[in-house]
């Protein structure tokens, strides 16, 4: 549903989208032994074929290399760790340098510099796509458009990049240009944009008075957006709401913890997820017997909604409580845990470190959740109601809720 300040819009993740391969991040101990993966990687830097390798390496840069000053120290150990992270087999493990991880960590609380649009892989073609450029950042202020493919950033090709490594092309210092090349209706097109800091809420809500139904659109999951959900179904109820649809479409994931107290809200007393790490079951989140929303409600869902999005319409689809409509998700059953080195220089990496199970005990990794209400999402089926434009899956999402209540 959109207003005229494009509400439903997306009020994501400005800068740099947590994206759809963003983590579920938890806090873990750290690990003293060194296990058959570590042993692997030390056979490989101790042996003497990677000796005589790296020599060669470094002889040939430094007798052939026609710009010897651009060799700088802090660039050749970034792009080492890099390497050897995206080596592993984990296809969403990192590296992250000083930097980046102060750029991720500015993520995770809601503000951080960069184009303010989320950014996200088409699970079906590879191509790196805006999904949403915020209203009135320097994105949407440039002229990007949703469904522009992103080609170049900074004159760099990103096709069949990591998006992480996208991202962090477009994040920078406030005030500066960024140069972005977009394929727009098979048609390239050249843009520059200047960056800003981003500072956005990742959750809107609305009464939608013809329904007298309450709507909330979840952009992802960071660390004040359990308490901006929670004080958005309180204005909804206070306003007498009858029904809510959460909307948690486009949405790549984020902080666990978020997600946990979200469905705390939710749901009664009862298991809502765990994990199992390579050595069993590790965690268990549990909601309290306090509060859950008991009022006819909806979830919508589409092929870019992964990880933490997945873990909210996975709980209620197995409680039942909810109908999850729109298409099925992106299949993220996986979490990553950031792991601060410890070294001194502020770096860390990001490694998966357990899979997650719905309450039924599912795991969707590579699979995702079917929606109850299969809708394909349609641009041209769609009614103006007031200073709103309702969509068809909202549509149908309205429709299931107004239908249940009594």
């Amino acid at each position: 549903m959109r207003s005229k300040k494009d509400f439903f819009n997306g009020i994501i993740t400005g800068a740099c989208c947590m994206g759809l391969i963003a983590g579920l991040f938890i806090a873990v101990p750290s690990i003293k032994n060194r296990n058959s993966a570590a042993d692997n990687i030390h056979k490989v830097t101790q042996s003497s074929e990677f000796n005589e390798k790296y020599e060669a390496i470094c002889k040939n840069i430094d007798t052939y290399y026609l710009n010897p000053n651009d060799v700088k120290t802090e660039d050749v150990s970034n792009g080492l760790f890099k390497g050897m992270l995206e080596s592993i087999g984990d296809k969403y493990a990192a590296y992250y340098s000083p930097e980046d991880y102060k750029d991720l960590l500015e993520t995770t609380q809601g503000q951080y510099a960069g184009i303010g649009a989320y950014v996200a892989v088409n699970s079906k073609t590879g191509d790196i796509v805006i999904v949403n450029p915020f209203k009135g950042a320097p994105a949407d202020k440039a002229g990007v458009k949703s469904g522009d493919i992103i080609i170049t950033v900074a004159g760099k090709s990103v096709v069949g990049k990591e998006l992480s490594d996208v991202t962090e092309l477009m994040k920078g210092e406030a005030g500066t240009d960024v140069e972005v090349s977009l394929i727009r209706d098979g048609e390239p097109i050249d843009i520059t944009i200047t960056r800003e800091i981003v500072d956005v809420p990742t959750v809107t809500h609305e009464l939608i008075a013809e329904y007298n139904i309450g709507y909330i659109y979840v952009s992802s999951f960071d660390e004040m957006t359990s308490k901006q959900f929670r004080e958005a179904i309180d204005d909804i109820e206070n306003k007498g709401a009858d029904g809510l649809v959460v909307d948690v479409r486009n949405n790549g994931g984020g902080v666990l913890a978020a997600v946990i107290d979200m469905l705390d809200r939710m749901l009664p007393e009862g298991l809502i997820m765990y994990t199992e790490n390579k050595n069993g079951r590790d965690n268990e989140y549990y909601s309290n017997a306090e509060e859950s929303y008991d009022k006819p409600y909806a979830v919508l869902i589409n092929g870019y909604s992964a990880s933490a999005s997945e873990v909210f319409a996975g709980a209620i689809k197995d409680y039942g409580y909810g109908k999850i409509i729109g298409t099925k998700s992106y299949g993220k059953g996986v979490v990553q845990t950031i792991f601060p080195l410890n070294t001194g220089d502020n770096s860390a990496i990001k490694v998966t470190t357990s899979k997650y199970f719905t309450p039924n005990g599912t795991n969707i990794d590579g699979v995702g959740i079917e929606p109850d209400i299969n809708v394909e999402f349609d641009s041209n089926q769609q009614i103006r109601s007031g200073d709103y434009v309702i969509d068809n899956q909202l549509l149908e999402a309205l429709n299931d809720v107004t239908s249940r209540i009594k």
